[in-house]
């Protein structure tokens, strides 16, 4: 078994099942839905679940052909994040038994050590909200902790995630980290005021047996992205969670604009050609609540990067329909380059090495003679002892304040 096989057969146990919690795929694409597609339109989320209906036969088929290596599946399941969302698919669709039993125990004892996990995270979370609240500052839960706190998974154990992300109006952010130190966090690394404009988050935030950091955003994505995606925008439509009112998350829309800024601009997706499971999985749960091609077809400093991020969510998931007519013909270089690293990894690392020295010393300089954005963005960056450790290998390049 190839990298290719592991990745699609984790691909398909994550599709396993209908639609993210509390909806059905029917419910949210019906025609008295406003904004959504009429009944005898194909939509992703549609199609989708018909598929889904005779693949659950076809994973059996190949879980007990004995040609699994599940070495390789656990490795790749483990590097994506996916692994308590693969035992809960499995379970869930009564496969888990044909599992060898000693995975299926490992398998089960991870998604119990996340929800564990998870739960306390939820814990701090409540404890986070009231506080902020009760100062006058409403956070908007973001990225996995808000998809948990909205109803997007099965289970809050579904989803494994690193940080608490929250968004307050950038001249509060001072002042909201300002409450939790007081409230027994600390930071962890000095903060510079004079960095504040360009900064998207308050350095993170820790407290004793809570597992995850806090991170308080003033913006929702870096700053170069800002002027197609800032705290204005997102908080122009955000609502109450779903089952969870006294949290304030955002639309479903923004959550995959976010979710395409953070995967393929932030984090390098659209330079390795190989997002993340984790990444990706989110994106097909949103995008049987809202039409995700749509949103990322009218919105994106790139079309071409939002069309190949679609093609590569198409093709992993089994989605079969075409792209809407703005991006129809774009991204399918991106789907090759995807394709190429899931056959050839070296192939595909060296590629992404060397687009990764054009982004950072030709690309992001030049781009910075011309946008703001990207001048602060650099600014930041060069007074960050930590960015030449990452990317030059010098421990210690400047002065940290204190």
């Amino acid at each position: 078994m190839k990298t290719r096989q592991a990745y699609r057969l984790i691909a398909d146990i994550l599709a396993l099942g209908s639609s993210p919690g509390g909806k059905t795929a029917h419910h949210l694409h019906s025609s008295d839905s406003p904004g959504k597609n009429k009944p005898e339109e194909k939509d992703e989320g549609s199609t989708a679940a018909k598929d889904i209906l005779h693949t659950r036969d076809e994973i059996a088929r190949t879980i007990q052909s004995g040609e699994v290596d599940w070495n390789r599946v656990v490795y790749a399941g483990s590097n994506n994040y996916v692994l308590p969302a693969m035992y809960l698919k499995l379970e869930e669709s009564k496969l888990l038994e044909n599992l060898p039993p000693e995975l299926a125990a490992h398998l089960k004892e991870l998604y119990e050590l996340n929800l564990e996990r998870n739960s306390i995270i939820l814990d701090n979370t409540s404890q986070i909200n009231e506080l902020l609240k009760s100062h006058n500052i409403t956070p908007v839960f973001m990225k996995g902790l808000g998809n948990i706190l909205d109803g997007l998974y099965s289970s809050p154990g579904e989803r494994m995630m690193l940080d608490i992300d929250l968004l307050v109006h950038p001249d509060n952010m001072e002042e909201a980290a300002y409450h939790l130190i007081d409230d027994g966090f600390t930071c962890t690394q000095p903060y510079d005021p004079g960095r504040k404009n360009a900064m998207k988050h308050y350095p993170p935030l820790v407290r004793e047996n809570l597992p995850a950091f806090v991170d308080i955003h003033r913006m929702p994505v870096n700053i170069q992205y800002n002027d197609y995606f800032n705290f204005e925008t997102a908080l122009s439509d955000t609502r109450p969670a779903l089952g969870n009112a006294g949290y304030m998350v955002m639309s479903d829309a923004h959550k995959i604009r976010l979710n395409f800024i953070h995967s393929q601009l932030v984090h390098w997706g659209h330079q390795n050609a190989r997002p993340s499971l984790r990444d990706l999985y989110d994106l097909y749960l949103l995008s049987l609540r809202e039409n995700a091609a749509e949103i990322l077809s009218g919105f994106t400093p790139s079309p071409a990067k939002a069309a190949g991020y679609l093609r590569v969510l198409y093709r992993t998931f089994g989605i079969r329909k075409p792209l809407p007519k703005k991006i129809k013909g774009k991204g399918k270089i991106f789907l090759r380059r995807h394709e190429l690293t899931m056959n050839h990894p070296r192939t595909g690392k060296f590629i992404f090495g060397v687009l990764k020295f054009f982004r950072l010393y030709l690309y992001i300089p030049l781009r910075s003679i011309f946008d703001k954005n990207y001048r602060l963005y650099v600014k930041v960056r060069l007074k960050d002892p930590d960015w030449y450790k990452r990317n030059l290998g010098v421990r210690k390049f400047v002065k940290k304040k204190h």
